[in-house]
Order: structure tokens, then sequence, then C-alpha cells
């Protein structure tokens, strides 16, 4: 089952949490019900545990440990919202448990990574500059 939610996590997951940024406006809507599909589906894994290994940190952990770091810096880069307490709960508590957050560079250092890396991508300025400039 762990090969299973950790191949879940890094082929579908990923791609469909990253996909309303980079899709038309007009396929927006629908990009972001299959990402929070995916986000119900990780939330169900989750059977009332503080981590997918149970009480200990197991490999689906580290596979969706992008939920505690990129998801958080690409909703603040983009000001959409996917994962909140309100919308998933369980996996909003999992993705700010101390034992995620351990292993995770600190959120700054990810919004000027994606910052530069999109703007290099795309030739083009930030996607919202302001962030760049929070200390």
């Amino acid at each position: 089952m762990t090969r299973f939610w950790a191949k879940f996590i890094g082929d579908k997951c990923w791609t469909a949490i990253r996909k309303p940024e980079w899709s038309p406006e007009s396929e927006r809507e629908k990009a972001m019900e299959e990402a929070c599909e995916c986000l119900k589906a990780l939330e169900s894994a989750l059977n009332g545990n503080k981590l997918y290994g149970g009480h200990t940190t197991g490999l689906v952990d580290i596979a969706a440990n992008f939920t505690g770091f990129w998801l958080s810096i690409v909703q603040e880069a983009t000001g959409r919202e996917l994962l909140s307490a309100h919308k998933f709960p369980l996996l909003f508590n999992w993705s700010h448990c101390g034992i995620v957050q351990e292993c995770l560079l600190p959120q700054r250092q990810g919004i000027v990574h994606l910052q530069s890396s999109c703007c290099s991508t795309l030739n083009k300025q930030p996607m919202c500059p302001s962030i760049l400039n929070k200390q």
C-alpha cells in the first residue's frame, strides 16, 4: 500500500496540484477540482492518524511533503487556496506537524527559488514581486 500512495503522490497529485497555475484561465476551475480530488484522497489516506506511517514518519510522509512546503508556497505566490484547515483539516494538520516541518527548508527560501525558477523558465517578471520583498 505504501508504494501505491508514493506513486499516486508522485504521478497524479503533484501534476494535478501544479495544473491550475499553468492552465489557461478557461480550464483553471476544472484543474482546481482535480487538485482538490487528489487532496481529498491524500486526506483519506491519513485514516485519522497524525502521520501516514501512523506514529512514525514513513515513505508516504516523505513523498507527500510537498503539501507541507511547496503547496503553501504556490498558494502564497498565486493567491489561490487549495489546502486549508477548513477544506482539509487532517491534511492541513499533517502538513503543519512538527516532524514534517523539521524536514523542510524555510518557506522564504522556497518562495525565492520558485520565483527565480519561474522567471528564468518563462523569461518573465515574478508572479507576485511583493512576496520577494517580505522579510
